[in-house]
């Protein structure tokens, strides 16, 4: 396991697929049968058609024997989001608009709520693409995938950061041609930022723990 400076907080499994990497996760974790997983879908919000990914990644979840709590965030309370969190032991962003995502936990301030229950270590966070990049300190660099313009303007926003759990970004997909064009073009603006990267395959995930990380796989 590589040593780093770039956890804060019970943040362990970032992938691009749950579907894939649900495996990995439960030899990390051990028991997961019985575990209370709060699962937040809102980055597939916007998305036109059928959202697959979010299936599999709830169907990935039962199958290791987990209580899945379906959440809203567009509908539920701060006050009760607080409660199911203290109830719960995992929680999962699912994959769809990072912005949109982000901006969706800071205007209904649910963002302080969920970084003060990770920090603390008072829940497992997990996420799988969106979910896993919304951690890292700056998300400026989805600016540039032509995808996020179709679900929110880019132009208008003016805090472009995530939840500064780690100070790295995942660039999820890497392997994956559908995701080609969008990570294709934000590389071609690297130079702008000094924020590390880590790029991972689908059947890849990102275990963090206190402070090391390390890249698992299939």
């Amino acid at each position: 396991m590589a040593r780093s400076d770039l956890a804060i907080g019970n943040l362990p499994f970032l992938a691009s697929s749950f579907i894939e990497t649900a495996n990995l996760f439960k030899k990390k974790t051990g028991k997961t049968r019985g575990k209370k997983v709060i699962f937040i879908a809102n980055a597939s919000d916007t998305h036109k058609g059928k959202t697959w990914w979010v299936d599999d990644d709830r169907q990935s979840f039962k199958k290791l024997g987990c209580q899945v709590k379906n959440i809203d965030l567009r509908i539920i309370s701060k006050k009760d989001l607080e409660k199911v969190l203290q109830e719960s032991d995992i929680i999962h962003f699912c994959g769809g608009s990072v912005l949109y995502l982000i901006n969706l936990l800071r205007e209904k301030g649910f963002d302080k709520l969920i970084i003060d229950f990770v920090r603390k270590d008072r829940i497992i966070y997990t996420g799988t693409s969106a979910g896993s990049m919304i951690v890292a300190e700056d998300l400026k660099l989805s600016y540039y995938d032509p995808e996020e313009t179709e679900y929110i303007d880019v132009k208008k926003m003016k805090d472009f950061s995530g939840l500064k759990f780690v100070n790295f970004l995942i660039i999820p997909h890497t392997n994956n041609k559908d995701f080609s064009k969008g990570n294709v073009e934000m590389v071609k603006y690297l130079s702008k930022f000094s924020q590390s990267l880590i790029f991972i395959y689908d059947n890849q995930a990102v275990w963090v723990e206190d402070d090391k990380f390390e890249i698992l796989g299939n």
